[in-house]
């Protein structure tokens, strides 16, 4: 089975032909808690900062193409000029910054396209710019022959209700239209907490021993955009049985867990998970 995110199809054929897809996640190799690190994008959305200097340093390096989005790069901007001058020396530059540009100022603008930074303006009006990016993120990986195991947003989950919304919209069409090579997966960093979609199959997600152990620990298991009919859990305080997700009826939010190393899911629709990781914020 193809680890962190990548799937296994197991076919099962008597009168018709079933395929069933099962995911490992463990998020561990994009946070370097285990030492061992994926190969990711990251992306700096419009929205403030809130995770620890630390970590925020090395997730930003250690990504493979980091990409600032419109107001973004303000918001990174000002992130870099608040660290220690030998810091201010390592940090490396953004490899693109893309948007519509309608929330960045012009002297950010050319501060980074002075430095060599690659600019992309996306006028179009048909999507967001976190949409647009990840399609810019998808050519300049085929541009430059790059294989990414997966693409983190680095966003906040609070603020304007239609935004945290669209955020979750381009997490589906990231799969749905193509926006990246069908084994990177999309992932929104918000806060202390990881959040991505689970699509129809079998999941194992690996908890880090941090998010086990600590006592404010939560996840949730969300249908978006349609009801799940069924989903079975392990692993959680509040696991489900063959239970349908569905707003009006039963959604599963402030679950957490059990102290088992993994969680597994089946669902039959595709579900936004959240987790908690501690670490992550100071």
């Amino acid at each position: 089975m193809a680890t962190n995110g990548g799937y296994n199809m197991h076919k099962s054929c008597g009168h018709s032909c079933n395929v069933i897809k099962k995911w490992q996640w463990d998020i561990t190799k994009m946070t370097g808690h285990n030492g061992n690190i994926d190969k990711y994008a990251v992306l700096v959305l419009n929205r403030p900062i809130s995770q620890r200097t630390n970590f925020i340093k090395n997730f930003w390096n250690n990504a493979v193409v980091k990409v600032t989005v419109d107001g973004g790069t303000t918001r990174w901007d000002t992130f870099v000029s608040k660290l220690p001058e030998d810091d201010k020396e390592n940090i490396l530059l953004p490899d693109l910054i893309t948007g519509d540009f309608d929330s960045i100022t012009e002297e950010i603008l050319q501060k980074y396209k002075k430095k060599g930074c690659k600019i992309i303006h996306t006028p179009d009006q048909n999507h967001t710019d976190f949409t647009k990016a990840l399609m810019e993120l998808n050519n300049y990986c085929s541009g430059h022959k790059l294989n990414i195991d997966h693409a983190v947003a680095i966003a906040q989950a609070s603020g304007r209700i239609d935004q945290i919304l669209g955020n979750v919209q381009t997490l589906y069409l990231a799969k749905q239209k193509h926006l990246l090579n069908f084994t990177t997966n999309v992932y929104v960093l918000s806060d202390d907490a990881m959040s991505w979609l689970l699509f129809p199959g079998d999941h194992i997600i690996f908890v880090p021993e941090e998010t086990r152990k600590h006592e404010k620990s939560w996840c949730s298991l969300i249908p978006m955009g349609e009801i799940c009919e069924s989903v079975t859990t392990t692993g959680l305080k509040w696991n489900l049985d063959n239970a349908s997700l569905k707003f009006g009826e039963v959604v599963s939010t402030s679950n957490t867990f059990d102290g088992s190393e993994k969680v597994t899911i089946k669902c039959s629709n595709t579900i936004l998970w959240s987790m908690k990781v501690p670490s992550i914020c100071s």
